[in-house]
């Protein structure tokens, strides 16, 4: 990303996800040392975890990739707004990834139900910048 629009919110949230991603790995090492995980089975979590944290930190710093839009028109608020969105859908992805190896970690089972929590909670982040990214877009038309 560039440096000139990195937000103190969007830094702060790239760190964040950063760790979570940090701890979610070691915890899935963890989680498979104590409970006889296979090696396969933590290295594709993990490399889950890598393929989509670098597909949305591209996002982050090509955003006009998101909504097609060109240089041109993916500018101001419209930049700030689909950078954010993209922090905040990887911040929401990792903390879940992190949630559900904490669990795992300590024994708990997670309800099937938490996914469709997850995919909610991404859902509702996006159609919420989408909204306002709409709506500035209607107004230059």
């Amino acid at each position: 990303m560039k440096k000139n629009h990195l937000s103190t919110e969007t830094l702060v949230f790239e760190i964040i996800s950063a760790i979570a991603a940090l701890f979610y790995m070691g915890l899935q090492v963890y989680y498979g040392i104590v409970y006889g995980a296979g090696a396969v089975r933590i290295v594709m979590n993990v490399l889950i975890l890598i393929l989509v944290y670098m597909g949305l930190t591209v996002l982050a710093i090509y955003p006009e990739r998101v909504n097609g839009l060109s240089r041109e028109v993916c500018t101001g608020a419209i930049r700030k707004y689909t950078i954010r969105m993209v922090e905040l859908i990887k911040l929401v992805f990792v903390l879940s990834l992190l949630f559900t190896s904490i669990c795992d970690a300590l024994g708990y089972r997670v309800d099937a139900a938490y996914s469709l929590i997850v995919m909610g909670l991404i859902l509702v982040v996006a159609v919420v910048f989408e909204v306002k990214i709409i709506k500035i877009l209607r107004k230059l038309k």
